[in-house]
């Protein structure tokens, strides 16, 4: 009988954190997720048997959970917790509390009392400027306590009685109740593997890898392999070979995981499904025997586009490729399902979301006239805290609809490996991620390749003395962890990060760490900062042209990647999400029109009598107005829609063929001007961009 056979991979990862010469971990961030998701994802397997999924857990994040197994772990975060807030200097308030503001405002903050009321004290205030807003000290003591339980799962808030006894009491805690909580949590982690042990081991989950510290392997195999996508792509300076490397972080992650599951994988997600021939062969000579990446990477190997309805079946397929070693499978994930689920249903009421979700599957199972293999691959962590209720909802209802649907069945990523869909052997893999197919998220653009070549220093100082070195595997150590792709994820200006300095600091520790364990002065420029501050809200300029689907959703995490984002706040600080509607503007165009998409509050004003005024200088000074409903046009050529976002477009001839435009925001209600932004600058918008210029993933 012919089925949909349904892939789920959730893939769990976070950088290294730790500095291994300090002994001191400098982000929460394994923590925090430890108490939300690690636990509550796999759960569900247990409460719906019928449903299958692979669970590929990255290797140096499983080092960093075993040690927060106790609350005497290392780490600043959890120091500062543990002290009395009497005792804490202002330099230490001045460290922890903006982290006690990390945390979504709508679905973590708001619906605990306590701690919205502390978050609403914050107001405009800037995140890392809140130490100065004098909490006192019960409030204080509040806070920090409500912060670790907004980070509680679902299931955790439900299993463990001290944080269902705090939740209970709102407010009013004592110094004893943070470390009971402390300890309650600490025992919880303890939890989480042999909850992976006893999924695998019981047949309802399976376990994958990724190689150790998570590098993008096609690059440290041969990082000439990035310019198969983009052959005119600005290169680092480069003067080490990390092939070696590359099998280290391989064959190491098959041997942790053998020690902690008394199995090696059988497959792994390569670090952000990054791909390419030699990878593929390194793999399988490592004994790996399925890898996965994305359609976009399937696309471009076989030189056919997959949107096309009569290319889209061979998508479903299994994928074959042969080795000198021998053959390994490939899947690659179905972008618009695993985007769907990671981006854009968290903004839909979770039963509009689960229909949409079975009612694609069920127009795939129509496209195949065979049993097709559908992966859906994403993020296992950071999508939920954008759900309500860390996505219980969304996933009760989708996984009772799959438990009861006899077209569906769900299948880890090795059973659907055996299985009898047809098989489209690949003759080649032209080397990509899950990012556009490409490496521009990790090489191309300049502070990216200047991180990489100061790797390359170190790494050949070291292989200089490797003979003569102390504290080989201590050297060795260090190197691995900066070659995680984490680091150049956050170079560059095409992510935005509130913490993208301590990720640069931690990368160059660890370069600096190499030369202080070879007894050598570190170098100046690694102590120098790679990332550079913005100085104004541009936060990224254009990739280049953008054509939008003007529909009020983020359709696909990829419709607005190539976009300029520009942060609408940034002269009147860091507000909370609860303070005004426009927090953030997207913006591009294309020869026809120029686009605009404004995320913040908008949804909650919908139908109610708003305008948004939109002012436009190009010479002359013109202002269009839109009204805030579900869908807008006029004779002019304008049009909106307005969802979960805003989304604008104009006629690129209301620029009048100037270079560049200059745009004021203002939100209207009755003719009385409710809000502005920026407040007191424009957003410049170049409509003369050369993507050439940029490499932006």
């Amino acid at each position: 009988m012919k089925k949909l056979r349904l892939c789920f991979l959730w893939h769990m990862h976070q950088p290294y954190y730790k500095d291994d010469l300090d002994g001191q971990y400098h982000m929460p961030w394994v923590y925090l997720h430890a108490l939300k998701d690690y636990y509550e994802l796999p759960f569900y397997h247990k409460i719906y048997g019928q449903v299958k999924g692979t669970y590929n857990l990255v290797p140096s994040l499983l080092v960093q959970l075993a040690d927060y197994t106790t609350t005497d772990v290392a780490d600043t975060f959890i120091r500062l917790m543990k002290k009395d807030v009497r005792e804490l200097t202002q330099d230490e308030k001045n460290l922890l509390i903006p982290q006690l503001f990390m945390a979504n405002y709508k679905n973590q903050a708001k619906p605990l009392k306590r701690y919205r009321e502390l978050y609403d004290r914050k107001g405009d205030t800037p995140l890392f400027e809140t130490a100065k807003l004098n909490f006192s000290e019960q409030e204080l003591t509040d806070l920090q306590i409500m912060y670790l339980i907004s980070w509680c799962g679902i299931f955790t808030r439900r299993n463990v009685p001290v944080v269902q006894e705090l939740m209970n009491r709102e407010r009013d805690f004592l110094h004893k109740d943070k470390l009971n909580l402390l300890e309650a949590l600490a025992d919880f982690i303890k939890s989480i593997l042999p909850l992976y042990k006893d999924l695998q081991d019981s047949g309802r989950i399976e376990v994958s890898a990724t190689p150790f510290y998570h590098p993008i392997l096609p690059l440290l195999l041969d990082h000439r392999s990035a310019k198969e996508a983009l052959p005119d792509m600005p290169m680092p300076s480069i003067n080490a070979d990390f092939s070696a490397h590359a099998r280290v972080h391989v064959k190491s992650a098959v041997d942790y995981f053998r020690d902690i599951f008394g199995n090696p994988p059988k497959g792994m997600w390569p670090a952000e499904g990054s791909i390419s021939n030699k990878a593929a062969e390194l793999f399988r000579n490592c004994g790996i025997r399925w890898i996965a990446s994305d359609e976009d990477v399937l696309s471009a190997s076989i030189g056919r586009d997959l949107r096309d309805k009569h290319q889209r079946q061979r998508l479903y397929k299994k994928h074959g490729f042969h080795t000198p070693a021998g053959g390994i499978n490939i899947f690659f994930r179905d972008k618009e399902l695993s985007d769907l689920v990671g981006f854009t249903y968290s903004g839909w009421d979770a039963g509009k979301a689960v229909d949409d979700f079975m009612t694609k599957l069920a127009e795939i199972y129509d496209l195949c006239d065979f049993s097709p293999i559908v992966p859906v691959i994403l993020d296992g962590e950071n999508a939920w805290e954008y759900y309500p209720d860390n996505a219980s909802k969304f996933f009760d209802l989708l996984y009772m609809r799959l438990s009861s649907c006899n077209w569906v069945e769900t299948l880890t990523m090795s059973e659907a490996a055996e299985c009898d869909t047809p098989e489209e052997p690949l003759d080649r893999i032209r080397a990509g991620s899950w990012i556009y197919a490409n490496f521009t998220t990790w090489m191309g653009h300049p502070e990216k390749n200047e991180a990489w070549r100061i790797l390359a220093e170190a790494h050949s100082r070291y292989a200089a003395k490797a003979d003569i070195a102390e504290n080989r595997k201590l050297i060795e150590k260090e190197l691995f962890a900066a070659e995680g792709s984490d680091w150049f994820w956050w170079y560059g200006d095409d992510h935005f990060s509130l913490q993208s300095d301590v990720f640069d600091k931690l990368f160059r520790r660890h370069i600096a760490n190499v030369y202080t364990l070879l007894g050598e002065k570190v170098p100046q420029e690694v102590n120098r900062p790679i990332k550079k501050s913005h100085k104004s809200g541009l936060l990224k300029a254009p990739a280049g042209e953008i054509s939008p689907v003007i529909d009020g959703r983020v359709t696909s995490f990829f419709e607005w990647l190539g976009a300029g984002r520009f942060d609408l706040k940034f002269d009147a600080g860091a507000m909370t999400a609860s303070s005004n509607v426009m927090h953030m503007l997207y913006f591009g165009f294309d020869k026809e029109n120029i686009y605009m998409r404004l995320d913040g509050t908008f949804r909650e004003i919908a139908n109610l009598g708003y305008e948004l005024d939109v002012e436009i200088t190009a010479g002359e000074t013109k202002h269009f107005t839109f009204p805030l409903i579900n869908e807008y046009n006029d004779d002019r050529g304008m049009h909106s829609c307005l969802e979960s976002v805003f989304e604008a477009a104009l006629p690129r001839k209301f620029a009048n063929g100037t270079e560049k435009i200059y745009v004021t925001f203002r939100l209207k209600r009755d003719g009385r001007i409710l809000e502005t932004a920026p407040v007191y600058n424009t957003v410049e918008i170049d409509l003369t961009h050369d993507s050439g210029r940029d490499w932006i993933a």
